[in-house]
């Protein structure tokens, strides 16, 4: 019997999450899983979804707290059945939803694509419905006492590195209760799509061009303006240097790209920045680069593009925190820098730039690491073996 699994996705915008889950829906198992895709509001990715044969259900946003973690109540003296009915009132009418989803969809288990804390609702509707509930945690949370005692009704954690594992291992989250399983992809499919010269002509530049690029969505902490302060530093000894920042203005911070274009200015590099917009293919844009930069200035869950450039063969210069180093070892596969540091950035760029045998031998280990470590099929076998306990069990 085949079972159906309920992906549940918060997502307002396109981002790594969805990207990872679009692997993992795409690569699984159809005689043994029938994967259903829950988004709360419309969103760009939905096609590609129902291309890799997923039903895909989208519920608008009229759930209550779609989208955002419930607050517990305001600091008041209440007694704890006081906060506790504060807080189901909140997410009442949303857990409601989705259970009569469940129920429809003859749901066997509830697969939560992101942190608790924005998952509450999909919690309860599995442990009211009956059915086992997983939680992809995709990023650093802090649990209130809420989710601590939510977490009772998760069967299994999965989180996407050491890093994540160990902050909540830290609030108290059974150790037993999680794994760590890696974010990956396809690495054929980077190789596939990688003609460096087709990808400079679309973005108006030449062979002879030195080219360095930010990918990702376009919010502040993911350290954009660190990288326009390091291009200006390197640009003045590199005529033909070129920067690339690909991604669009994200719903959150609607306003960063105009801050983003007024830094090039007021840096006097505005010439040398192409704002590449959206790139649904990612792919097809790495190529371009001789240098990839990671510039997250807060500790990094995963870094999703230092996989994908490594898997199109980038040079990548990452930010030391989060799980960053999890993933490139220092002059092996990448270089490491500190986080918000423009000059260390600059300095490492310009080492990858000016040092082609260092950038050529970090290039090749960089991928066969990422073909070694972080290959999507492994990474659905070890999803598929969680599901198998899990369900085992239920």
């Amino acid at each position: 019997m085949r079972r159906r699994i309920l992906y549940v996705e918060m997502a307002h915008a396109f981002g790594g999450s969805i990207v990872s889950l679009y692997q993992l829906v795409r690569g699984l198992d159809r005689e043994r899983y029938e994967p259903v895709v829950l988004f709360y509001r419309p969103n760009p990715f939905v096609r590609r979804f129902e291309e890799a044969g997923a039903k895909v259900l989208v519920l608008g946003n009229t759930a209550a707290g779609a989208g955002r973690p419930a607050a517990p109540a305001r600091r008041r003296r209440l007694n704890p059945l006081a906060e506790w009915l504060a807080i189901l009132r909140q997410i009442g009418p949303g857990t409601l939803r989705l259970l009569r989803v469940i129920r429809q969809e003859r749901i066997h288990l509830v697969h939560g694509n992101d942190v608790l804390i924005s998952n509450r609702e999909a919690v309860l509707a599995a442990a009211l419905a009956g059915v086992p509930y997983i939680s992809h945690v995709r990023a650093f949370e802090r649990l209130t006492w809420f989710d601590r005692r939510l977490t009772r009704w998760v069967r299994t954690c999965i989180y996407i590195s050491r890093a994540i594992a160990d902050a909540h291992t830290a609030q108290g989250v059974p150790a037993e209760r999680g794994v760590v399983i890696y974010n990956a992809l396809d690495p054929e499919e980077f190789a596939a799509s990688g003609d460096k010269d087709a990808a400079r002509a679309r973005l108006g530049l030449s062979p002879a061009h030195q080219v360095v690029g930010i990918t990702g969505r376009l919010v502040a902490w993911k350290g954009h303006e660190v990288f326009l302060r390091a291009v200006a530093e390197l640009t003045p000894a590199r005529p033909m240097l070129r920067a690339v920042i690909a991604g669009d203005a994200d719903p959150t911070e609607p306003a960063y790209l105009e801050r983003l274009k007024a830094l090039a200015q007021e840096l006097g590099i505005a010439d040398r920045v192409i704002f590449a917009g959206y790139w649904e293919r990612i792919g097809e844009l790495l190529p371009a680069l001789d240098v990839l930069a990671h510039c997250s200035v807060r500790p990094e869950p995963f870094g999703r593009v230092i996989i994908e450039g490594m898997a199109a063969g980038v040079p990548v210069v990452g930010a030391n925190a989060g799980a960053v180093p999890e993933i490139i070892t220092d002059g092996e596969t990448g270089l490491l820098v500190p986080p918000g540091d423009a000059p260390a950035l600059a300095k490492a760029i310009g080492r990858l730039l000016d040092d082609v045998p260092l950038a050529e031998a970090v290039r090749q280990r960089a991928l066969e690491h990422v073909r070694r470590h972080f290959s999507l099929e492994a990474h659905v076998a070890q999803v598929q073996a969680v599901y198998e306990r899990v369900l085992g069990g239920a």
